[in-house]
């Protein structure tokens, strides 16, 4: 089965990069009018990637969370370091973009991270708040993020 889903992870890689090229070109041809109308869709997106994990997922919590992103991490070779992993608390950093939207900005990190945003609380079936602390689409060394109950 793990063999199976590594099959998976070029295509999932070619996914994210396709949305991140996607959207980088709408912000730099429309600027900051783009970024509702992205985190409108990556929000969309996210709402439906957090049902897929809840039909996948028998167990529920930021716990569930944290190990489903360590193994699609490891899968897709995304070097994910978890911070802190709690009930209420998923805190992780990673050395690369997985949209491939290095060197934009942070504000379209924030706009497209709204699909993770919604995944976390559709799958956890509460709102949560998300903190951007670091970004390489901002120019920082790694992405730094954490997700939180609210």
């Amino acid at each position: 089965m793990e063999q199976a889903a590594k099959g998976f992870a070029p295509m999932m890689r070619q996914m994210f990069m396709g949305m991140g090229t996607l959207s980088k070109a709408f912000y730099k041809k429309y600027g900051k009018e783009a970024l509702p109308i992205i985190t409108e869709v990556a929000s969309q997106g996210g709402v439906g990637y957090g049902k897929i994990m809840q039909q996948m997922t028998p167990a529920r919590g930021m716990k569930a969370i944290g190990e489903s992103l360590k193994m699609m991490g490891s899968m897709m070779g995304m070097d994910m370091e978890i911070v802190e992993l709690s009930d209420n608390v998923i805190h992780f950093k990673t050395p690369r973009c997985l949209l491939g939207i290095e060197g934009t900005s942070k504000e379209l990190c924030e706009a497209m991270m709204n699909s993770d945003k919604k995944m976390v609380g559709t799958f956890l079936g509460q709102e949560v708040d998300m903190k951007i602390l670091k970004s390489v689409a901002a120019g920082d060394k790694e992405c730094e993020v954490i997700f939180s109950k609210k």
